[in-house]
């Protein structure tokens, strides 16, 4: 790598994983924690309503903020923030004092510090690294986001029985506080950014002028869009395999708990093998045909699963799905490539507003088929969508304005004369 060094990528890698630690830790304990202070199953499903509600609602304000800031240092804090709010959980439950209330907003907090940490690294990374080095960056994210979340949530059924409750979500919380002490080693090897005057103003004025330049700069480059809707369409399948696994494991593969366990592995699994693989196929085949080939893979794994009768054809066919949504690197690569750095926080936010919206959106639509056996069907509607996706891909990346981010060392694009002022970063000034 060129302008990142190795030391610094790794650094990066381990702030990655040991936060996902934590979420796969917290997110599955605090399951059976909420359940248990209400007495009601039905509470899972408000904390999983809370996890949506911060992309969805606070995203604008994030965008904004990273393109005035050093988003690098923000992602510390973010996992700061959690570190704070899990001690803070640890003590109320194990003096017997957390409420159901006191759960939910610790849902969302968690849920807002993931937000904050996920835009501010895939900022800081789009401002300080070469083209190809962000390729291998965001490779790096998969690979690293997806070990920790099934190490987390392997280690947290142990730990839970071992220790108890409490202790448990101080474990959890100490995995950010490392996240945050690796991600600040990595925020100071990073280039700091020097702001224009306009860069301090605040106001709701100055925060829509921030937004509407946000939006204008999107629409001189409807490539980024473009890049941005093929992750929107992966977002809203793993929406829906994520909601409906459990039901269907329970209810169509008549499969309990330990099957569950494995299926969702498999997920991972199938994306940690294609992160490690993804930047040499995508170099020896061209980023196009991988990415053609990522949703032929998913629709084909879609109507497989939409198939299945047993475990082991459950299993397999969620390896491919993991491996085939890794296609969203290529996307996310290419949508930042296209996008100028001082815009890359408010454009990826505005985005992260559609990809909490259909959330709901599908969550909505499996809550409704709940006890009406659509599961399959489902399925399949989720495989046609991908299916209808592939030649479109393959038509657009056929024109100069898309087709230029899909191949190597291919520089960005100028920046356009009649674009937006831009008030909140100016030129970067170096600290390698």
């Amino acid at each position: 790598m060129g302008r990142v060094t190795l030391q610094t990528v790794r650094l990066y890698g381990v702030s990655i994983a040991t936060a996902k630690i934590g979420t796969g830790f917290f997110f599955l304990i605090n399951t059976w924690l909420v359940i248990g202070i209400t007495g009601q199953p039905s509470s899972a499903a408000i904390t999983l309503l809370m996890t949506v509600l911060p992309g969805l609602l606070l995203s604008p304000f994030i965008g904004v903020a990273l393109d005035r800031c050093q988003p690098a240092r923000l992602a510390c804090q973010a996992d700061l923030l959690r570190w704070i709010v899990l001690v803070g959980y640890g003590l109320l439950y194990a003096a017997g004092r957390a409420t159901a209330p006191v759960a939910y907003a610790v849902s969302f907090l968690i849920a807002l510090g993931n937000e904050i940490q996920v835009l501010s690294w895939r900022t800081a990374v789009a401002r300080e690294a070469s083209p190809e080095e962000l390729f291998r960056l965001n490779a790096l994210t998969v690979v690293t986001g997806q070990t920790g979340q099934i190490l987390g949530a392997a280690a947290s059924g142990i730990v839970l029985a071992a220790i108890g409750a409490a202790a448990t979500v101080g474990v959890a919380s100490t995995t950010y506080l490392l996240a945050a002490l690796s991600g600040f080693v990595v925020a100071r090897r990073m280039r700091v950014v020097e702001f224009g005057p306009g860069a301090s103003v605040s106001g709701a004025k100055k925060h829509l002028s921030d937004l509407r330049a946000g939006m204008r700069h999107i629409t001189e480059r409807p490539e980024i869009a473009f890049f941005y809707g093929l992750m929107l369409a992966n977002m809203t399948v793993i929406f829906g395999i994520n909601a409906m696994l459990a039901p269907f494991v329970r209810e169509e593969l008549r499969l309990g708990a330990d099957a569950f366990g494995k299926i969702d592995a498999g997920y991972a699994l199938g994306a940690i093998v294609s992160g490690l693989f993804i930047v040499r196929l995508a170099d020896r085949f061209g980023r196009r045909t991988i990415l053609v080939l990522g949703f032929l893979v998913a629709a084909s794994s879609l109507l497989a699963f939409a198939q299945c009768r047993g475990l082991l054809a459950a299993f397999v066919t969620y390896v491919g799905l993991g491996m085939s949504f890794q296609s969203s690197v290529i996307a996310l690569s290419a949508a930042q490539r296209a996008t100028d750095p001082h815009y890359q926080g408010r454009v990826n936010a505005s985005f992260n507003v559609l990809n909490g919206a259909a959330g709901l959106f599908i969550y909505g639509i499996v809550a409704m088929s709940a006890g009406h056996h659509l599961y399959r069907q489902l399925y399949v509607c989720q495989a046609a969508t991908m299916l209808v996706l592939i030649p479109i891909v393959v038509f657009a990346s056929r024109r100069h304005r898309v087709s230029q981010f899909l191949v190597r060392d291919d520089p960005m694009p100028p920046l356009n004369s009649q674009s937006a002022p831009m008030p909140a970063c100016e030129r970067a000034v170096g600290r390698s």
